[in-house]
């Protein structure tokens, strides 16, 4: 991805980000540059519940799912970074996202926008075409470009909710490969040092699926699933 002018002043950070469990960083030991000190053997902890203002500087990064969340007024984030069935091949496309008239790459978008949390949602689209290997490798190097461009920016990836059984026998992906998605969710948030929320458990019930009494057409969340989403997210997050 061609690097707009706001990142160049951190390229040695990038140099050192690069690869996941990078030697620079032992297990363990984060970049202060980065982020503050924090566990990431797991996902972010309960927390006691922040204020819908804790949103006013975060921008949310997602398919049509986040569209329906950031739009549900249940808070107001100050950037919205949406598309229909949004990848993360396709978020670090240059000139990916219109903001304000103007077409400008992610980074750039978020660069301007003085955001200092951003909320990661992908793989639900990459989980019915793309291999494992392929959307580890991609999501790690869309991380490399957030912490080149905005090194003090926390990053927060959010676990893939599942679709109702109706929606996984219709049309690809199922939940078996939506749940592996979410695994390396995990795994890249912990290998990467960036904070996981751990969405999938909330929404999962016992046969794998998500509720029909959550949502609008079997994937996107109706006024009731965007509420719990929006709680959870409230009641995990990490001091400034």
């Amino acid at each position: 991805m061609k690097l707009s002018s706001p990142c160049r002043p951190a390229l040695v950070l990038a140099a050192l980000l690069a690869l996941p469990g990078h030697a620079a960083h032992p297990q363990g030991t984060l970049p202060e540059i980065i982020d503050p000190p924090f566990v990431f053997d797991g996902p972010v902890p309960s927390t006691a519940p922040v204020e819908p203002q804790w949103f006013a500087d975060a921008a949310f990064v997602g398919d049509s799912r986040t569209e329906a969340l950031a739009t549900a007024g249940l808070f107001s984030p100050r950037l919205r970074l949406t598309q229909v069935g949004l990848s993360v091949r396709t978020a670090r496309a240059e000139e990916g996202f219109v903001v304000d008239g103007s077409r400008l790459p992610l980074t750039q978008a978020l660069a301007q926008s003085g955001c200092r949390k951003v909320y990661l949602m992908l793989g639900a689209s990459e989980a019915s075409w793309m291999s494992g290997e392929e959307f580890y490798r991609d999501y790690s190097a869309l991380i490399t470009d957030l912490r080149t461009c905005l090194p003090n920016v926390q990053i927060y990836l959010q676990t893939l909710i599942p679709v109702t059984i109706s929606r996984a026998t219709a049309r690809k992906p199922d939940n078996d490969q939506i749940a592996a998605f979410s695994a390396l969710i995990r795994r890249l948030a912990r290998e990467r040092q960036v904070y996981l929320v751990d969405l999938a458990p909330l929404f999962t019930q016992s046969n794998g699926a998500l509720s029909p009494d959550l949502t609008t057409d079997g994937y996107l969340l109706n006024s009731q699933g965007n509420a719990l989403w929006s709680t959870y997210l409230m009641e995990h997050t990490v001091a400034n």
